[in-house]
This record gives structure tokens, sequence and C-alpha cells, in this order.
């Protein structure tokens, strides 16, 4: 009974557990065994369908435009990623078990770079993270709106507050310096918080300074994001080909 008790109390179903304890002294021992019974089911069945509808919630928050997993990723595809396979696994188990991930993944177009930062992702709102995934260009875009509307300050927060943000790109689009150092006031404050932070971006470390206007903001930003983090470097032939062979062969099979 006392089980019962706590998990009605755990449920916030304070009235229930306080009608329960009140009425229980009146039942049969019969009555009660019968009660309890159901009550636990119940509770079980609470529990799961809130964990389920908490995981869905926080996957439609993370904007993920497309769910990629982690069993969906073909690893042996190449060297690079068969190179890698343990480490991201590693990193993978970690997350599913509620440590925050932190990584980068370097490497060309087309190489998995995102499906492996989703899957992450994914792993992290499956452990009960808040998570959001955008592009680096989008970050830009929305914090130097926010300072030219002198809403800066309530942007950076947006990008602050969950446990893990995905920055998908980083390089596609030059910044300047005041957008660069507006990027890197992000990374640092997620840094300084202890917060997850994953990137993906198609330029080596030494070729940041073609990202960012200034060379100090490209370094100190590489050595935020890599502070804690795994870095896999991705190379060789496109995922994207490989993925598309496969369906090819599969269709041509059937």
């Amino acid at each position: 009974m006392t089980d019962i008790l706590k998990n009605l109390r755990n449920l916030r179903l304070n009235y229930w557990c306080d009608a329960i304890e009140s009425d229980w002294p009146l039942l049969k021992p019969t009555d009660q065994a019968l009660l309890s019974q159901h009550l636990k089911k119940w509770m079980t069945t609470e529990v799961a369908e809130r964990h389920s509808n908490s995981i869905r919630r926080r996957i439609h928050e993370a904007k993920f435009i497309r769910i990629q997993t982690v069993d969906q990723f073909d690893f042996h595809y190449n060297p690079s990623t068969q190179a890698i396979q343990e480490d991201f696994l590693k990193l993978h188990r970690e997350t599913v078990e509620g440590k925050i991930p932190h990584a980068v993944f370097v490497g060309n177009t087309g190489l998995g770079k995102t499906h492996l930062a989703r899957s992450l992702g994914y792993a992290a709102c499956q452990a009960g993270m808040s998570v959001l995934f955008t592009r680096a260009s989008q970050i830009v875009n929305d914090l130097a709106t926010a300072k030219a509307l002198h809403n800066l300050e309530h942007e950076i927060k947006k990008y602050r507050k969950p446990t893990l943000l995905l920055c998908d790109e980083l390089g596609y689009v030059g910044m300047d310096a005041e957008a660069g150092h507006l990027f890197f006031q992000v990374i640092s404050d997620r840094h300084d918080r202890g917060l997850g932070t994953i990137v993906t971006s198609n330029f080596a470390f030494g070729h940041w300074n073609q990202i960012f206007a200034s060379e100090s903001t490209a370094l100190v930003t590489v050595e935020r994001l890599t502070a804690h983090a795994e870095v896999f470097y991705l190379e060789g032939d496109s995922y994207s080909q490989h993925q598309k062979k496969n369906k090819n062969l599969k269709k041509n099979k059937s």
C-alpha cells in the first residue's frame, strides 16, 4: 500500500492518493487485494503513456525535419565510417544512458554527418533531454535579426536553452565579424553551462578561418566546441550515393 501511495503522489494524483488512503481501511481484504492489483496495472499504463507522450513531444520540439536513427546507418559503406563506428556507438550508448553528448563531424558533403548527428539527437530525446536541430545559417540570421530589433538576449536564450543543440552545415555560409561574434557567444554560453553541442561542417578545423571573418573567433570557437567533444572525420565516397545504389539493387532484385 505504501508503494501505491508513493507512486500516486509521484504521478501527482494527490486527490486519488488522499481518497484511497482515507477509504482503504474500510475495504475488505479481498477488495483491497483486487484494488491494489488494478491500481498497479493502471499506474504502469499511466507511466508508460506519459513517457511515450513526453518523448513524442521532445522529438516534435527538436525540429529534426526527418528522423534518422543509428540502426538505419551503414557504417561498413566506407573505411572512414568503419573507423569511427566503435567510438560513435560508444557515444550513442552513453547518450541513451543519459550522458549529454558533445561531438563535431567533419567531412565533405553527402558522407552521413547529418544522419549521425540526428541519431544522437534522437537518442537524447529518448533519454529525456531537450533537443533543438537547426542550421548554422539559421542561428546567424536569427541572431542578426534579433540584434537589429533589440531582442538579442531573448534569441540567445532560445539557443542556450536546449540540453542539446544540433548545429548543421557550419561553413555553408560565411560569417562577417559581427555574425561570427554572435555565433561564438551562443557556443561559449553553452560550453560554460555544460550543455551539449553537436556540429557538422564541410571544413576541417584548419580552414575555419574561411568560415569566420576573424581568425581569432575561428580559433576560440574550435576550442570551445572540441573541449569535451568527440571529433569524427569522414571522407571517401558519398553515403547518399551508397544508399541510392542499395535502393536500386533492391528494386532490381524484386
